[in-house]
């Protein structure tokens, strides 16, 4: 069966608006971050030194929303569903495994966690059909490299995404209902 992965920051949980915060930041800052990919040297710094920054990170507004479609492809069409995140590029916070197992715990208990590792390594785990929704365009770019199809969750409008993985859905079941009514007919 086919697999759908959600990534973690940034689309269940809103990193961004905790860095934000953290930091002190504008929307600017977090435009610029987004651009880059990653924020910078001096304010990943401050970030990875707050105690259990992923543990507390909020949901994105679209969170709920997201996941309640992602479970549709599991329940309906019968596929894999996971969340797939990465640690920290050095590896300078040790508790993040933890924190983004219990984050997904607590917000989504029957959705299993799998790690990267690191981001770059997220394409190793695309196979033919599988489906990774992630908001950096790098994984996307690598996972559809890989043979994935990649839904990027984009700052400015993120319910895109939604409307696109709803779309396939529809599409997905139609197909399954039409070979059902085959298979009745043969």
């Amino acid at each position: 069966m086919p697999t759908l992965y959600l990534d973690l920051d940034g689309v269940l949980a809103d990193f961004n608006s905790a860095a934000r915060q953290t930091l002190g930041a504008t929307s600017a800052d977090q435009a610029a971050a987004a651009e880059r990919g990653r924020w910078l040297e001096d304010d990943w710094v401050k970030l990875r030194d707050q105690p259990n920054f992923y543990r507390h990170l909020p949901k994105t507004a679209f969170a709920d929303e997201l996941v309640e479609l992602a479970r549709r492809f599991r329940d309906e069409l019968g596929w894999n569903l996971y969340t797939l995140t990465a640690i920290p590029k050095g590896n300078d916070m040790p508790d993040a495994f933890q924190d983004k197992v219990e984050w997904m715990q607590e917000h989504f208990p029957d959705i299993r966690v799998r790690f990267g590792p690191y981001s770059r390594d997220k394409q190793r785990h695309a196979q033919p059909g599988d489906i990774l929704v992630d908001d950096r365009k790098d994984n996307c770019a690598d996972w559809d490299n890989a043979g994935g199809q990649a839904i990027r969750v984009e700052d400015r409008d993120p319910r895109v995404a939604l409307r696109v993985l709803a779309e396939i859905l529809e599409n997905k079941l139609s197909l399954k209902r039409l070979r059902q009514l085959g298979d009745k007919d043969s």
